[in-house]
């Protein structure tokens, strides 16, 4: 049983906004291609495109290694939709740091290859392993060491959502953006009403 089978919520997640709007925009930039182009153009553009790939010299943790709940709280800040998008902010993200590119076409056609490519699991894993979590930690270990002293599989949901805010996008501040992680971990029925209630903030 995978991460993705554990973490499935148990309804059909609302869609999130923009999203189409994200499939439109590569809809458009490939329909340009086309019609500068030609299809040979375009699709010699799109094969030219390579897997984002990175080597990583410090240590790295398994997603298989984590508590799913635990690997859920970066899912919950990063990208709700992961596990159920076919165009993923998250895959965008792990693409952006492991190719050091910037947002754009040619950044997205890595994620779709990426996701054509790894499974969730995988991609989780490796964007795990390479973000920056602040405080110098690149790096899920190294970050986990860092605020925790502390292996991965060691940390707490609690733990785990406070560096997660790390990750969050809208950059939050921590307290807040920690309350919103476990919020969202009910709603996509990743963590129980019970289990979130006993939660109190990391010292």
């Amino acid at each position: 049983m995978t991460i993705a089978d554990l973490a499935q919520p148990t309804s059909a997640p609302a869609p999130r906004p923009g999203r189409r709007g994200h499939s439109v925009v590569i809809g458009v930039s490939i329909a340009l291609l086309l019609g500068a182009g030609g299809v040979t153009g375009a699709t010699y553009y799109y094969d030219s495109v390579p897997l984002a790939e990175s080597t990583v010299t410090h240590p790295v943790v398994t997603v298989a290694e984590l508590p799913p709940a635990v690997a859920n709280a970066f899912v919950a800040a990063v990208d709700p939709g992961f596990y159920s998008s076919d165009d993923s902010p998250l895959t965008r993200r792990y693409v952006e740091i492991a190719a050091g590119a910037e947002p754009g076409l040619r950044t997205r056609i890595m994620a779709r290859k990426a996701e054509s490519a790894y499974p969730k699991e995988e991609i989780l894993e490796r964007f795990l392993n390479r973000a920056d979590y602040g405080r110098g930690a690149i790096g899920l270990v190294t970050a986990a060491r860092t605020y925790f002293q502390k292996a991965p599989a060691q940390l707490s949901v609690p733990e785990a959502a406070l560096l997660a805010v790390q990750l969050d996008p809208d950059h939050p501040a921590p307290k807040d953006g920690w309350e919103q992680i476990l919020d969202t971990m009910v709603d996509r029925g990743w963590l129980s009403p019970g289990a979130r209630d006993t939660f109190t903030y990391p010292a």
